[in-house]
């Protein structure tokens, strides 16, 4: 398996799995030398086959660059011309498969006894949840934040409960600072915590909280109930959480019927007043209706 290095505690389930991992903020991005590590790494060992399940530029350069070890590559097919279809509103709106159904899907072509319909979360329940609520309040594309400010009502609702923080670069450090720890009853995660020591973390918390991001697909896979709040972004187009989706906060389309606006985040200069309109016209009291419904399932 070869991914960012961040990822490496996800695939330390099984020795047979050798993990790669790539530091993607040093040279070793660069795409001959992940070729090169993976030749030395698996020295003349060929590989029965080959699956890209991110299917960009780097990833077939990759495949292409590999394809003396193997006879066999197989692409999870992304979609990407339906999505753009249905973002342009050439086509209307359709529920897609998920990512990992389609990642299941293509390896399923030579492991045919895998079904999506079986999968299921990484963490089961175990010790009794505590009266915590953990929040993800950011996203690598600012179009997917909800406003911080709305956080408060939340906060001063749920006053019986403690609430931990998820927040890691500088800016949304400061930015919790502001608006989060200035309550008592709020502390931050530990940021030296890996992958699966913050899903361990989740695992007890009575409710999680997150917008459309990589924390919460990670929450997905515990028995946590998540709240995950959507604005430009759709879950229809295929990143909905597993598990989770009657706790899905938006607007309706007869509330706002411009959306999907983006298919990642990424927002258009034309259409930056429509993804803000999508996320700050969803109040704080629709939120803690959803909480309440997590919280006495």
């Amino acid at each position: 398996m070869v991914s960012n290095i961040n990822n490496k505690s996800i695939f330390d389930f099984d020795d047979r799995l050798k993990f790669i991992g790539i530091d993607f903020n040093s040279k070793e991005k660069k795409i001959f030398l992940i070729a090169k590590k993976v030749k030395v790494v698996s020295g003349n060992i060929n590989f029965n086959g080959i699956y890209d399940l991110h299917d960009v530029i780097r990833s077939k350069i990759l495949c292409l660059m590999l394809s003396s070890k193997t006879e066999i590559t197989r692409v999870f097919e992304k979609q990407r011309g339906l999505k753009n279809k249905i973002i342009n509103k050439k086509i209307g709106l359709q529920k897609l498969k998920t990512s990992s159904e389609r990642y299941l899907n293509c390896l399923k072509k030579d492991f045919e006894k895998l079904d999506f319909s079986n999968i299921s979360k990484s963490l089961e329940a175990g010790t009794t949840k505590k009266d915590i609520i953990g929040i993800a309040p950011f996203s690598a594309h600012k179009s997917k934040i909800w406003p911080l400010s709305n956080y408060q009502k939340i906060i001063n609702h749920f006053k019986n409960y403690n609430f931990v923080i998820f927040a890691f670069g500088s800016q949304e450090l400061e930015d919790s600072k502001t608006y989060f720890l200035k309550n008592s009853n709020c502390s931050m995660i530990d940021r030296n915590l890996n992958l699966n020591e913050q899903m361990e973390l989740i695992n007890g918390f009575k409710v999680f909280i997150s917008m459309d991001s990589a924390n919460m697909h990670l929450a997905s896979l515990t028995s946590t109930k998540v709240v995950s709040v959507w604005g430009p972004t759709h879950p229809f187009l295929g990143f909905r959480p597993l598990f989770n989706e009657e706790f899905i906060v938006q607007l309706s389309n007869e509330e706002f019927n411009e959306r999907p606006i983006s298919i990642y985040g990424k927002i258009r200069k034309k259409d930056k007043v429509k993804a803000e309109q999508s996320m700050s016209r969803i109040d704080p009291e629709r939120v803690i209706e959803k909480i309440n419904f997590a919280i006495n399932q």
